[in-house]
């Protein structure tokens, strides 16, 4: 990639570039999961109002990676928080991050995530959270490489409409 990227807070006018980046992305994670991923045929339309609300909200961030030409990664973040019995409850929360597959392992992501680590700072929060999918090795790889460690495990199951012998606890 001879374009080095520059990081820069998203606008209005990068909407359709930042959803053709989604598009890749959930495509890269519906061939992983087909069932978890499978999209409804408006759902790129109900992201874009969606990321709109991000956008334009002063509380959360939506970060492009811009080569000039192109953008080819984008990373959304936002100040979250627990429950309110515990100390230290706020944090910021990484959603959604991707970088154009063509981009990818020339430092992008991690151009995004400082960058967004950074506006957290600015915030006065101290922890960050992201979700990876299990199944997903690539992107496992890459936040632990980015510091992140493993802390809660989510887990989930699918149930028929109707009830099963297995539906009874062990």
């Amino acid at each position: 990639m001879s374009d080095d990227p520059h990081i820069r807070e998203a606008t209005l006018e990068d909407r359709a570039a930042i959803g053709r980046l989604w598009q890749e992305l959930m495509e890269f994670h519906y061939q992983l999961d087909l069932r978890a991923f499978e999209m409804r045929e408006d759902a790129l339309e109900i992201w874009l109002r969606w990321l709109d609300e991000w956008l334009t909200d002063p509380d959360r961030i939506v970060l492009v990676a811009d080569t000039g030409h192109e953008l080819v990664g984008y990373i959304m973040g936002k100040p979250d928080e627990g429950p309110p019995v515990f100390k230290g409850r706020h944090y910021g929360a990484i959603h959604d991050t991707c970088v154009a597959a063509s981009c990818r392992r020339r430092g992008v992501g991690r151009k995004l995530v400082a960058a967004l680590l950074d506006w957290f700072r600015e915030r006065g929060l101290t922890e960050v959270h992201v979700g990876a999918a299990a199944y997903n090795p690539v992107s496992n790889a890459f936040w632990r490489k980015m510091g992140f460690q493993p802390h809660m495990i989510q887990m989930r199951r699918h149930i028929t409409t109707s009830r099963s012998p297995t539906d009874q606890p062990r």
